[in-house]
C-alpha cells in the first residue's frame, strides 16, 4: 500500500527581506536572523517623495495591453505586480498613471481600485484633478454625473481640493448650479482665487450670458490687483455693449486704460 502524498499549503509573502542568520540554537530547531530593511525611496529637497517612472511605466504597460485571453483581468495582473514590490503604491505615482489613461471609463476602475492595495492608501487632491481632467476631455454624456460622484468622493473622504481643483471644475461645468457650487468650494477649502481663477470664472460667468456677474467678478479681479488679458478684456467689453449696459461699459473702459 502506497502512503498518500500530503500537501502542504503554504502562504508565499509578495514583500521580500534579506536577511542574515546570526545565531542558531543547539538543537537547530531554532535561529535567530537580522532582517535589511528595504532602502527608502528617493525623495526630492523638501522630504516629498518622488515617483518611480520604472513603476508608473510597467503599471501603464499592464493596463493598457490587450489582453492574452478573455479569462485574464489587468487589474489582477497589475495587483499581483504591485504586491511584489516592497513599497506600496503611492498618491502620487497613481497620479502619474491617471495621466497615461485616456479612457475614462479605465481611468475611473483604476482610481476605484487604488485603495484595495492597501488600508493605508488615500488618495489626494491631485489624483482626484487629474480624473477631473480626464472627464473634462470626454465625450461621455455622463460625464458630468461622473465628475458630481467624484466630487462627492472627495467630500465623503474629507479631502481638501486646491485651487486647482476650482480652475478645472469652473471650465468643466461652465455654467448654472454646477458652477455656483464651484465658486463655493473656494470658501468651503479656505482656498483664494488667482488670476486664472478669475479668468476661467469670467469666461464661465460669459458664456452663459451673464454679463453683470462677469463684471463684477472683472472688479474684484482689479482690487486684487489682478490684471485681464486683451482676449478676456475684448470679450467683457463685447458682452456689455449687447446687454446695453453702458455705464459698466464706460467704466470697465475706463479701469483698462487706468483712468
Amino acid at each position: 500500500m502506497k502512503t498518500p502524498h500530503i500537501f502542504h499549503l503554504r502562504r508565499c509573502f509578495a514583500t521580500k527581506y534579506t536577511a542574515r542568520i546570526t545565531s542558531t540554537a543547539p538543537t537547530g530547531r531554532s535561529l535567530a536572523a537580522e532582517v535589511t530593511p528595504p532602502p527608502p525611496l528617493p525623495s526630492d529637497p523638501r522630504g516629498y517623495l518622488l515617483p518611480r517612472r520604472d513603476l508608473i511605466c510597467k503599471a501603464t504597460q499592464i493596463l493598457l495591453s490587450p489582453p492574452p485571453s478573455s479569462f485574464s483581468d489587468p487589474f489582477s495582473d497589475l495587483s499581483d505586480y504591485l504586491q511584489s514590490l516592497s513599497f506600496s503604491l503611492s498618491p502620487l505615482e497613481a497620479s502619474e498613471i491617471l495621466k497615461n489613461l485616456k479612457s475614462p471609463s479605465l481611468a475611473l476602475k483604476f482610481f476605484h481600485f487604488c485603495p484595495s492595495l492597501s488600508p493605508d492608501f488615500r488618495h489626494e487632491s491631485f489624483t482626484y484633478n487629474r480624473l477631473f481632467l480626464i472627464l473634462s476631455k470626454s465625450t461621455n454624456p455622463a460625464r458630468f454625473d461622473q465628475a458630481r460622484d467624484l466630487l462627492s468622493h472627495m467630500h465623503r473622504h474629507a479631502v481638501r481640493g486646491s485651487i486647482s481643483t476650482v480652475n478645472i471644475l469652473v471650465g468643466f461645468f461652465g455654467s448654472g448650479e454646477d458652477l455656483e457650487r464651484c465658486v463655493a468650494l473656494v470658501k468651503k477649502w479656505d482656498l483664494r482665487l488667482n488670476a486664472y481663477t478669475y479668468k476661467c470664472l469670467l469666461q464661465a460667468y460669459l458664456r452663459s450670458r451673464d454679463s453683470s456677474t462677469a463684471f463684477q467678478v472683472y472688479r474684484d479681479m482689479i482690487r486684487r490687483g489682478y490684471k485681464l488679458d486683451i482676449f478676456g478684456y475684448n470679450m467683457l467689453l463685447d458682452a456689455l455693449a449687447k446687454d446695453e449696459k453702458v455705464c459698466s461699459c464706460f467704466l470697465f473702459s475706463l479701469s483698462g486704460f487706468s483712468c
